[in-house]
């Protein structure tokens, strides 16, 4: 669909947006200057835009009577978000205010592998869901006619903004065109979230809160507002470098066991204003923490001007935006060749870092985000050029196996579970050399050493999903044949199950946009194994009738996806015709399956 939100954000200011962003090829040098690109060109909106969404955005946050503002006779609908300076309205739990994401509203907003979901202030969630239904009418009627739609909010009515996009967007991947946010240097509000819930929040909170005694009032005590924010910035900032340049310090780790770090991390494309008629425009998400906290330093003879710096700046962006044409802007694309130094440096480049006050730490933290990135690629080239071709390999001797067993009746499930002849004994190996590969790959998932859209992928879901359906009954007969249930229990239990399977099985549902637990065609034999075993020890009567209704429900439904193989297919007939001869069957052979 082209027209697809965009989240436009300065982090004083967010706004969203329904454009098809061109793809621009990479460029060869690390740092790119505008030369005849605006910047609007490259984000897909352009100045007169971003003005309106910026200036909607700040009448939007100072209207008390409406949560959202609309504005026609754009290129775009504009939507502006409604802000707030109390507290509660910003935390509601301490210390961070996290809560689970609502997945039947955000779907994609979920581990794909573990099904771990998202972490959300629930604050500002709250404040979305209040407005959810009003919102998504007229924002449907505009799409419905084939107009743009730029979600946009100022300060605390910015993540409303993120949330609406993510809640039209319905996509997982390659989000970073389709948010936006602005952010100057010293601002403290896009900094706040990263330390818990404080005084100095909400001293912070009442300096722009029009109804406080403290409004925009300066005190002695706002060096030590900004001073803990930034200590806050400082932890998060450090503990992600150690993590993403292999680096294991122990005071962190044990620094990590007393204190909670702060959950929300960045994401999407930020542009920093310098403030000196600069921009730099970071899309990696791990640079953009670092540039946060290291733009954001100052000397001990600057402290005091610097901390009011950080609060006049959140009331500055209107300003800023408007000299949007005026201004040079640096685009930090190939992150890794960054020069520590500048030399060699493009003048513009190397005056604009210097601007922002990244110091050489700095520029070895923004190194090692872009080589982090390059690692991804080159672990997914590996698998693409290297694993995935053993795999299918291996896969190709497996089901030969599996064709010669069902040649001579017995069906290869049985014939592994007995492992009585040497192509048993083989295809065992060729199980064992499978889950290497793709117990591998998922250990590179968990910890996030493969590409975000790696999962997406149609040839691995469609790879994955031939390994699960040929493979995990040989692990399923593996498992029964060693009685492995007496000590675990039950296979398809929650860390009994290898997790390739699982992971590789939601990848499928996700991609059909199925129920969780809908595509477990490949556990049928575990299903059989578990009846088997009840009907000749504990389970009651009506329990069993119970399990093999819901397997006779599920077998109708596989038959009819195509996903059940011939071994299963040519056995079914009895199981459906009626009666259950099934449970005859496996109550006179106990040892054996046949249907």
């Amino acid at each position: 669909m082209a027209n697809k939100p965009l989240t436009l954000l300065p982090t004083g200011y967010k706004s969203s947006c329904s454009v098809t962003a061109s793809n621009h090829t990479q460029r060869e040098k690390i740092c790119t200057e505008n030369m005849g690109e605006t910047l609007g060109d490259r984000i897909g909106l352009s100045d007169e835009v971003i003005n309106a969404a910026a200036s909607l955005a700040m009448k939007a946050h100072d209207c008390t009577g409406k949560p959202f503002l609309r504005k026609k006779g754009l290129p775009v609908t504009v939507f502006a978000f409604a802000g707030s300076w109390l507290p509660d309205d910003w935390c509601a739990q301490p210390p961070f205010g996290e809560t689970k994401m609502d997945t039947s509203n955000f779907p994609s907003l979920k581990s794909l592998g573990d099904d771990g979901v998202a972490l959300v202030n629930e604050s500002f969630l709250r404040r979305f869901n209040a407005i959810q239904s009003s919102l998504a009418k007229k924002v449907n009627k505009v799409i419905g006619e084939k107009k743009q739609v730029v979600f946009t909010g100022y300060s605390s009515g910015a993540p409303v903004a993120i949330l609406a996009t993510l809640y039209l967007l319905e996509k997982r991947e390659k989000w970073s065109d389709h948010f936006i946010h602005f952010v100057m240097r010293y601002d403290v509000i896009p900094r706040i979230m990263l330390g818990p819930s404080s005084t100095e929040h909400k001293q912070i909170l009442d300096f722009f809160n029009p109804g406080s005694e403290s409004f925009r009032k300066h005190t002695d005590s706002s060096l030590g507002l900004y001073s803990s924010v930034m200590r806050n910035a400082s932890m998060v900032a450090n503990y992600d470098a150690c993590n993403f340049m292999g680096c294991r310090i122990p005071a962190l780790e044990t620094l990590r066991n007393f204190i909670e770090l702060s959950p929300y991390r960045p994401f999407g494309t930020y542009i920093f204003c310098s403030g000196s008629g600069k921009l730099v425009v970071v899309r990696n998400p791990n640079a953009v923490l670092q540039i946060l906290f290291y733009c954001a330093q100052w000397s001990q003879e600057e402290d005091a001007e610097a901390a009011k710096e950080g609060l006049n700046e959140h009331l500055a962006y209107q300003k800023e935006l408007q000299s949007l044409g005026e201004q040079n802007v640096v685009y930090l694309d190939h992150l890794e060749e960054l020069p520590v130094s500048s030399d060699g440096s493009p003048a513009t480049v190397n005056t604009t870092l210097n601007d922002l006050g990244l110091s050489t730490q700095a520029m070895l933290c923004l190194q090692a985000t872009g080589e982090l990135e390059k690692r991804k690629s080159r672990n997914q080239d590996k698998i693409i050029n290297d694993y995935k071709q053993k795999i299918e390999g291996e896969l190709r001797k497996v089901s030969k196996y599996k064709e010669k067993a069902e040649t001579c009746g017995l069906g290869y499930y049985d014939s592994f579970k007995l492992q009585e002849k040497e192509d048993d004994f083989q295809a065992n190996v060729s199980r064992l050399v499978l889950a290497g590969y793709w117990d591998e790959m998922m250990e590179m998932l968990k910890a996030y050493e493969l590409p975000d859209e790696f999962e997406k992928s149609h040839d691995f879901i469609r790879l994955g999903t031939d390994y699960r359906r040929t493979v995990e009954p040989l692990d399923i007969a593996n498992f029964y044949r060693h009685a492995k249930d007496e000590e675990t229990g039950f296979y398809v239990k929650k860390g009994t199950r290898p997790k390739r399977y699982r992971y590789i099985q939601n990848w499928l549902e996700h991609a059909e946009k199925k129920p969780s637990g809908s595509r477990s065609e490949s556990c049928f034999w575990a299903e059989v194994e578990d009846l088997r075993i009840k009907t000749g020890s504990y389970g009651s009567s009506q329990e069993i009738k119970q399990k093999v209704q819901q397997l006779e429900k599920n077998l109708i439904k596989w038959i009819d996806d195509e996903s059940l193989g011939n071994d299963v297919l040519w056995r079914i007939p009895p199981l459906l015709n009626g009666g259950n001869p099934f449970l005859l069957s496996i109550n006179q052979n106990p040892n054996h399956l046949a249907l």
